[in-house]
């Protein structure tokens, strides 16, 4: 396991550790693993995204795809991949589909099914790794700390939010005998093994009175990823645990900027504040002079602003849906 770059900058940074031969560093996986520590504020709603990953169980290159499926002659996907699971497939060849990640449930032999509005190119190379759950996030039993609730009341226990494409899907901690775990505040049903996709950002809205350190461990993936944006204000996690700024993140090459230096004609990149008071926001500009990301209430440069772990895109450029490709750092290519 290679990590020494990314360990100096990440001691630099005071966010990130890694571990070096662990239960992280398996046989089939390369990389770098370790964790990250995210603040959870008390009495506040606090933007977070998922930056380390589940390792990578299968990689190769489809070979085709029909509208609901992708297939691979060289991998039976029945054999690597644990029904009832949920997993992240992400295109990493170099085509024009690069950076996009593919939720799947279902396979068969050689065929991911059940798949809408594939996006991938034929003979383009994958990865696939399992999408993280509340249970692993949080903790089975709310190791993380969240505050639960004794009467499985959802208004008096802290709430994570999960975008769910048609607004969020509400998840709380009970400690009520018959109702204990991670539950759906709207069905009650079991919500621990509820999937994570990295590429949206999460609320936690934490009722107690301490913040808490939630700890998120896995890989680091090294490879770019699209963010897609589809609302007025979309949700997203930033996918690199340290060393991601607006400047070389790549997000200016498809947020729509102003070419007056007007914040109000452009979209606005939304980086919540570290006591979650807030949120400090920056546009885009192109105007000569003031070229560059720019803080939209002080018109300071942003370039070499930090992206937090989670981000909210507001659209207030075209308001069409689009994909934001995020790179990782350069240095990430030595890990």
């Amino acid at each position: 396991m290679k990590a020494t770059t990314l360990k100096k900058a990440a001691l630099a940074a005071g966010s990130l550790s890694f571990l070096a031969g662990t239960a992280l560093s398996q046989e089939a996986v390369s990389g770098a693993g370790g964790y990250e520590t995210l603040t959870i504020n008390a009495g506040k709603f606090n933007v977070l995204g998922i930056r380390l990953h589940e390792p990578q169980v299968v990689s190769g290159t489809f070979d085709s795809q029909t509208a609901t499926s992708l297939s691979d002659a060289d991998v039976n996907f029945t054999d690597v991949l644990t029904a009832g699971a949920r997993y992240l497939v992400e295109i990493t060849g170099a085509t024009a589909s690069e950076g996009t990640v593919i939720e799947v449930d279902s396979w068969s032999n050689n065929d991911l099914t059940g798949l809408a509005g594939v996006a991938a190119d034929d003979a383009t190379d994958y990865t696939i790794r399992a999408a993280k759950t509340i249970a692993d996030i949080f903790g089975a039993d709310n190791s993380a700390g969240l505050t639960g609730s004794a009467a499985a009341d959802p208004t008096e226990a802290s709430t994570i939010y999960v975008p769910n494409g048609a607004g969020f899907t509400q998840v709380f901690y009970s400690t009520l005998a018959g109702f204990n775990g991670w539950l759906d505040a709207s069905t009650f049903a079991d919500a621990s093994g509820l999937p994570l996709n990295y590429v949206d950002g999460i609320i936690v809205n934490e009722k107690g009175a301490q913040d808490i350190s939630l700890v998120v461990t896995g890989m680091v993936k090294t490879t770019s990823t699209n963010l897609p944006v589809s609302e007025a204000f979309t949700y997203l996690g930033t996918a690199y645990p340290v060393g991601s700024t607006l400047g070389n993140s790549g997000l200016a090459n498809s947020v729509t900027g102003s070419a007056a230096a007007d914040p109000t004609e452009a979209d606005t990149v939304y980086l919540p504040k570290a006591d979650a008071s807030g949120y400090d926001q920056y546009f885009y500009s192109t105007l000569a002079g003031f070229d560059g990301w720019l803080n939209s209430a002080t018109f300071a440069s942003g370039a070499d602003v930090e992206l937090t772990s989670g981000i909210i895109i507001s659209q207030n450029g075209t308001g069409a849906d689009f994909n934001a490709p995020v790179t990782p750092p350069a240095y990430y290519e030595d890990l």
